[in-house]
């Protein structure tokens, strides 16, 4: 867990902020980053006001720490022009139609910090997922492993965007693991007009929730009466997304529509990074779960599911998959 925690973090502030931290302050990007986005779960910052003592909170502090580290970044790109970073784009950004239209100072803040916490906090909760679901699963692992024996010997270490996308079956493992651990929280939408809905009516103005986790497991292509199609051990199949006749009709972990995640391609192509890195170099064991009696407990309060001892492994050098 606390690996995948700093290898996302390290992908927000090189790529989304565009940021050139010294080697003594990562450690201290990632601590206070962490702070904020455990703040995010306290009730009282969820109120439409503010206590005044949440500002002494680590939480409060840290989101003002990464505003600062935000606006001196706007102050750099409006000196020196843009450059690669994710937040670069944002800000020059042009609507096609009218090119004074752009994002305001304060609506660029926004998106990044939106971009910090999807593409950090995330990511590293569906990694560490996929993490104990392959230890639980040894032959998808080596699935995984042959695929990138094949890749590597065909073009080599370097992982591209053109060599990501040959990554078919990493990519089904990585979906398999958001259709089953996807956000565990709800989206809110707001009602336009007025809305009929199997007999009954929103109102216009009414918000609707819609829980991702629900839609997922209510999908009439795999549900099961027990439920056993989103358990981890039983439901487990990456070959589903291979298969028309066995795809999911329904996939909502980056939410779908207008306001599909814009962070999507990002996490995508970090946890890829990742996960074939990892595929390349390492074998490992659970360290907790023994065999499959074992029960798997989860965190608390978190976006998405993370196992309580944090997906624990014993790593060893990586043996190539006969082939």
């Amino acid at each position: 867990e606390d690996v995948c925690n700093d290898f996302t973090l390290d992908v927000a502030w090189r790529s989304i902020l565009g940021l050139d931290l010294k080697e003594e302050e990562v450690d201290n990007f990632r601590s206070i980053v962490k702070d904020w986005i455990s703040g995010m779960f306290n009730p009282f910052f969820l109120l439409p006001f503010q206590f005044p003592f949440l500002k002494q909170t680590k939480a409060y502090k840290g989101h003002q720490y990464l505003v600062s580290k935000v606006e001196e970044k706007l102050d750099e790109l409006e000196k020196n022009g843009a450059d690669g970073s994710t937040i670069s784009a944002m800000y020059f950004s042009e609507d096609k139609e009218d090119n004074s239209q752009r994002l305001t100072h304060q609506q660029v803040i926004d998106n990044a910090l939106i971009l910090i916490f999807a593409g950090s906090e995330t990511s590293a909760s569906t990694l560490t997922c996929a993490s104990l679901i392959l230890g639980l699963h040894s032959d998808v692992w080596a699935r995984v492993k042959e695929e990138q024996q094949a890749i590597q010997s065909k073009y080599g270490d370097d992982l591209t965007k053109s060599v990501l996308d040959e990554c078919t079956y990493l990519d089904s493992v990585l979906k398999e693991t958001l259709r089953i651990k996807p956000l565990e929280g709800m989206e809110i939408r707001k009602t336009e007009q007025t809305l009929i809905i199997d007999g009954k009516q929103i109102p216009r103005g009414w918000f609707i929730f819609n829980n991702v986790k629900a839609t997922h497991m209510n999908d009439p292509v795999l549900q099961t009466e027990d439920d056993s199609h989103m358990d981890i051990r039983k439901g487990f199949n990456p070959d589903r997304w291979s298969d028309d006749a066995t795809k999911p009709s329904v996939w909502l972990p980056f939410g779908e529509g207008g306001r599909r995640c814009l962070g999507e391609r990002l996490a995508m192509v970090e946890m890829k990074v990742f996960l074939a890195t990892l595929a390349r170099k390492v074998d490992y064991d659970l360290a907790n779960v023994k065999s499959s009696e074992d029960e798997i407990k989860w965190k608390k309060m978190t976006a998405m599911a993370r196992p309580l001892d944090g997906a624990e492994i014993k790593p060893r050098a990586a043996v190539p998959v006969p082939v």
